[in-house]
């Protein structure tokens, strides 16, 4: 009996070796600082990151400044395709990295199931407050009270507007709409469609995100409770704006349409090919622009995307770059001491200015807007600064009810319901918070 359990034992972490050395690779053995000095003596934190090209590379500069700057702990940064998959693997495998960068909608999940190191002890330490983040930043980092992740970046989303296509519909170039009554008046000048209802160019096609009702006045998600709202007056009104864009345009037309463009990051995207007047998009697209289309540079705008009420940028979508430690890593304290390093203002900087984001912190250097390449970098930190950025809900069952409410935008596209569909939803996504509470409770009771 003995005999047949060991030989399952052995099978299974067989099993598993195998499995983490197809999907990660084998782990170096030899280590080299950038002067190409052997590393010797050193503790090796692992640092998983899903940034690659030129962001990847920035992150590179402070992992290369931090190993330079001390003798005992050495950071091995990799770039990995798919990280919050991978990371959960390597959880689930007990062998994951010390610290890997993840995305706000990934913290909920990993917190729920109990996945994630605390960082409390950097709280205690005094090397991080809630007053080191902008507004709405501790809040994605600690969700719960209790302090997971460090913000190294902001990403909220604005409004981009292309001068050159403004002008040619009659509009001011210089001059964005400033509610959504003029925003949508605005996109129809600014939509050109052909013989036989063929959209050769849009004035804006809303892409199919849960977080619409932001900008008419939902709060999705319920911290405290756990529950989402998913079909109340304001997400209705956002799903039914939404929709219309579908109805005027004529689905079909808009399939076709779409079927021409390029990559998000090349110059066909149809922003950057003039295809589409409007989009809403992230700090990061301006470094997209600048290196895709370098000649847009001047005839572009950026300023924050309009709400129903209030003025623009009272309530905005984001995410935010983060930084963890995952449960069962094998150098927790040093991977401290790395992020402690990470946050410092002058290295989050440099990072975000590479990569033309706003910084997460609550204040900034007079050179981080001087010498920013982003030329509308305030408009980012004002949005980060002055107003409420919702972020994706921080829920353990969040990536199921995504699927579901994409799922649901998807119908409604193509011209279901807005009411019946956003009611259907709810139902299903309360069942689902009942019982993950319940799942909950019954894991509590079983560490007692």
């Amino acid at each position: 009996m003995f005999a047949k359990l060991a030989s399952r034992v052995v099978v299974a972490l067989l099993a598993a070796a195998a499995l983490s050395l197809l999907i990660f690779g084998h782990k170096p053995t030899t280590y080299r600082l950038p002067n190409g000095q052997k590393v010797r003596g050193r503790t090796v934190v692992t640092l998983w990151v899903g940034w690659t090209s030129f962001e990847a590379a920035a992150m590179r500069s402070i992992v290369n400044k931090f190993n330079l700057s001390q003798k005992q702990i050495f950071v091995h940064m990799v770039s990995v395709s798919q990280v919050d998959t991978k990371t959960v693997i390597s959880v689930a495998g007990g062998d994951p990295p010390d610290i890997t960068e993840l995305g706000t909608a990934d913290v909920g999940a990993f917190i729920g199931h109990d996945a994630l190191t605390s960082l409390e002890p950097m709280v205690g330490a005094g090397i991080i407050t809630p007053d080191t983040f902008a507004p709405d930043v501790w809040k994605a980092c600690a969700p719960f009270g209790t302090l997971y992740a460090v913000a190294v970046a902001a990403n909220p989303f604005a409004l981009y507007w292309n001068k050159r296509l403004f002008r040619q519909a009659g509009l001011n170039p210089n001059l964005p709409p400033k509610t959504l009554a003029a925003f949508d008046a605005d996109a129809q000048k600014l939509t050109i469609i052909g013989k036989h209802g063929r959209l050769i160019q849009a004035g804006f096609l809303p892409p199919q995100q849960c977080l619409w009702g932001i900008y008419f006045g939902n709060h999705l998600y319920n911290y405290r409770t756990g529950n989402f709202f998913i079909d109340t007056p304001q997400q209705i009104a956002a799903y039914r704006w939404f929709q219309g864009f579908s109805r005027r345009l004529g689905y079909r037309a808009v399939t076709i349409f779409k079927s021409g463009f390029g990559q998000f990051n090349s110059p066909l995207n149809p922003f950057l090919a003039g295809k589409v007047a409007m989009e809403f998009s992230g700090p990061y697209f301006a470094n997209f622009i600048q290196r895709n289309k370098p000649s847009m540079a001047g005839h572009f705008g950026v300023a924050p995307f309009p709400c129903l009420n209030g003025p623009p940028g009272t309530q905005t979508m984001g995410d935010f770059d983060l930084l963890l430690i995952p449960r069962h890593a094998r150098h927790v304290k040093a991977a401290m001491t790395a992020l402690a390093f990470f946050i410092r203002r002058s290295n989050i900087e440099e990072l975000d200015e590479l990569h033309c984001k706003p910084s997460p912190l609550s204040h900034f250097s007079r050179s981080f807007i001087r010498d920013n390449p982003n030329p509308y970098i305030m408009v980012f930190e004002g949005l980060m600064l002055h107003h409420h950025v919702e972020v994706l809900p921080p829920s353990p069952i969040w990536k199921r009810v995504n699927n579901e409410l994409q799922t649901m935008a998807q119908r409604i596209w193509m011209g279901a319901p807005v009411k019946k569909s956003l009611s259907h939803a709810q139902r299903l996504v309360n069942r689902w918070v009942r019982t993950n509470k319940k799942m909950a409770a019954l894991r509590a009771q079983e560490t007692r």
